[in-house]
């Protein structure tokens, strides 16, 4: 490549770098999903939620902190999500079913 040419690829690509994304929600992404969800547990219904939403692919998984990767949910509901599998692959079929790639509502 030449002086002054453009390169198709990043500084990031060009130097051999991942990208890395964000693993928490920002702020902003949380109003966003809690907006989302009507301030409601998409599980139950109950608006007692926690503070932080729900994972649904856990940080551990590889799951970052982008808005389709969270749900909003009660303590009762997050705490089973992250006891048994079955409640986990709901919240995957929920996300699945219900949002579209940026995470909106169908």
């Amino acid at each position: 490549m030449k002086l002054g040419e453009i390169s198709p690829y990043s500084k990031e690509q060009q130097l051999g770098k991942k990208i890395k994304k964000s693993k928490d929600f920002s702020p902003k992404v949380k109003k966003q999903i809690f907006e989302r969800d009507q301030w409601r547990c998409v599980r139950c219904g109950s608006y007692y939620l926690e503070r932080v939403p729900h994972h649904i692919i856990y940080k551990s998984d590889g799951g970052t902190g982008e808005k389709r990767n969270g749900a909003s949910v009660c303590i009762s509901c997050h705490r089973l999500a992250h006891r048994k599998d079955e409640i986990r692959r709901w919240f995957e079929k929920w996300r699945d079913k219900y949002l579209d790639h940026n995470g909106d509502l169908l």
